[in-house]
Formats: C-alpha cells, structure tokens, sequence
C-alpha cells in the first residue's frame, strides 16, 4: 500500500471538468501525474503499514459516522473553483473552501500516521500536475483552459487506498535504472464513502 487519502468527492459535472483540465495536461504536455488520481479534493494522507483491515475499516466507518452526525459535526464544505496556482511545486486547480473542519476531523480519527513527506501537498483544490521531469508547470499552467468559475457543495467524504502496481521483472541491467515515480502504474480503490450533511443556512446556485 502506498498511501490512504481522505478527500472531499464533488459532484459528477465538477469532476468531469476536473478530469477534462487533467486530460488537457496529458494531452499537450505529456503529463502522467495527472490522471494518476480520481478527482478528489485532498484532506489528509495516512500511512498504513500494510492494507487496513476489514475491522479495522469498519471501526473507522462507524466512529466517522458518528462524529458527522449531530448538530456540531462538520458540515458539507461549499465551495468554488477559482484559478490554478502552485503550491510546492504541485499544480492545483484551487478552491475557495472551508475543509479544515473534515481535515481535522479525519487526521483525529485516523488509527494509521500521517506520511511524512506526504505524496503532495493536501491543498483545497483539484490535483492538476506533479512536478515531471522535464515539465515546466508555471508553462503548462499559463496555458490552461478552465472552466469560469463556480460554486459546489462537496456532499461526500471518502477514503482511496492507492498502491503501486508490480512491473513485470526486467533483465538486470548495471547500473539499474532509477526507480520510477509513485504516480506511474497506479490501482486506487475506494474503502470508504459517508455522506456529509449539508448546511441548512446554504443552498446551491450552480
């Protein structure tokens, strides 16, 4: 297991046009980094040691369940898509979103560490690129098509856990070749999947 990752799922639409960006980067530039991820808004990264358990899963279901009940859980973040930008390095299509609350909540709950150094920066916002060899981000990001700005409610919180797929044996070959990026030949399944409840105060508006 490489990684876990608590995110925010947006809607259908706003993920669409979240992998559209994405596509358009692997298009024109050759960008790997990506598509090597479903379009989540990243909250918190864990470290297992090995893959969680069932038990284990379903405790964790149960104790995040019921912190997002009651009137003091957190509540579904509203959020809106703004311009890219990058923050260490990492491209991301921002967003102007209060996740504190669930970032929080899921590192407190969370039974497994938190990766040090995290596979990129958890930022509010839509994973665009990783620094690539070769790449120059501040370029691509010039040149990037984004849809105008919008507003979402982030209605679900769910858990990926994402691994490197084995590549078949190679012939030794001296010296070896260095190793290749994580987020080259990736699997990610979701483990989790609770719904947030909405702030009544809030209404969409598209």
């Amino acid at each position: 297991m490489e990684f876990l990752l608590f995110g925010l799922e947006p809607p259908s639409n706003i993920a669409r046009l979240a992998r559209q960006v994405q596509e358009s980067l692997y298009a024109r530039w050759g960008l790997v980094s990506p598509l090597a991820l479903p379009p989540l808004v990243p909250l918190r990264f864990a470290a297992p040691a090995q893959r969680p358990t069932a038990e284990a899963l379903r405790r964790l279901e149960r104790e995040l369940g019921q912190a997002l009940r009651g009137p003091a859980a957190p509540r579904a973040p509203r959020c809106r898509t703004a311009g890219c930008a990058l923050h260490e390095g990492v491209l991301f299509w921002e967003l102007e979103a209060e996740a504190e609350p669930l970032a929080s909540l899921a590192g407190r709950l969370s039974p497994w560490p938190a990766p040090e150094p995290p596979p990129f920066p958890p930022w509010p916002g839509f994973l665009l690129a990783l620094p690539e060899p070769g790449a120059d981000l501040g370029r691509a990001a010039a040149g990037l098509n984004l849809p105008p700005p919008g507003s979402f409610t982030a209605l679900t919180l769910v858990l990926l856990g994402v691994r490197r797929l084995t590549p078949e044996p190679l012939p030794a070959v001296d010296p070896p070749p260095p190793p290749r990026p994580w987020y080259r030949a990736l699997e990610w399944e979701q483990f989790l999947r609770l719904p947030l409840r909405k702030s009544p105060a809030k209404q969409d508006s598209g």
